[in-house]
C-alpha cells in the first residue's frame, strides 16, 4: 500500500499468509470492533476471488464483518 514502509519489500511479489492453527495459544484477542485489525483478524477467514485481471482478498472476521480488502493486479 502505498505510504506502507514494507511496500517493496519483497520485491514487488504479494503474499498472503492465512491458517496455521490458533485457538488457545493465539497471539491477540478479538476484541469486539476495537478497531485493532491483529486481533480481529485473527478469527474468521480469507475470501479469494481469481480472475484473468486480478485477484481479490477480502479479510472477513468471525462475525462475518469486512475487515480488509486487497487487489493483485499483475505487472508488466
Amino acid at each position: 500500500a502505498p505510504g506502507d514502509p514494507r511496500t517493496g519489500i519483497l520485491g514487488g511479489m504479494a503474499c498472503l499468509v492465512t491458517g496455521g492453527g490458533g485457538g488457545i495459544t493465539s497471539e491477540a484477542t478479538p476484541l469486539f470492533d476495537d478497531g485493532n485489525w491483529y486481533g480481529e483478524g485473527e478469527y474468521g477467514f480469507y475470501d479469494m476471488v481469481i480472475s484473468k485481471k486480478e485477484i481479490t482478498l477480502t479479510s472477513i472476521n468471525y462475525n462475518g464483518k469486512v475487515l480488509k480488502e486487497a487487489t493483485v493486479k499483475p505487472t508488466n
